[in-house]
């Protein structure tokens, strides 16, 4: 571990201050809720059956897989999960009429 003290030039930094608010409107929150859908179908996917077929958690590689799908989850606030009705007024984001009905 690196106990060293970093120094900042306050002179060289650039950049843009960002707000901590973000907005997302009800079409956004619509997708938003589209694709916690999606990742719930992918999640069962490489649970059930790719983290399986790859001998379970014994292997590396399925613990990585599951680790990252965790990883999506929290970080993306399981994709906004606390606004989801915002979204419900406009509809289900990627269903094609005629073909997902």
């Amino acid at each position: 571990m690196n106990r060293e003290l970093m120094v900042i030039d306050l002179e060289h930094i650039e950049g843009q201050v960002v707000s901590e608010t973000a907005v997302l409107d009800g079409r956004d929150m619509c997708s938003m809720n589209f694709a916690r859908e999606e990742m719930q179908r992918l999640d069962k996917i490489l649970l059930a059956f790719v983290v399986p077929a790859m001998g379970g958690y014994d292997n590396e590689l399925a613990c990585e897989i599951a680790r990252h799908l965790e990883q999506i989850r929290t970080f993306s606030g399981n994709f906004c999960w606390k606004h989801r009705h915002v979204g419900s007024a406009w509809g289900e984001v990627g269903k094609r009429p005629g073909i997902d009905d």
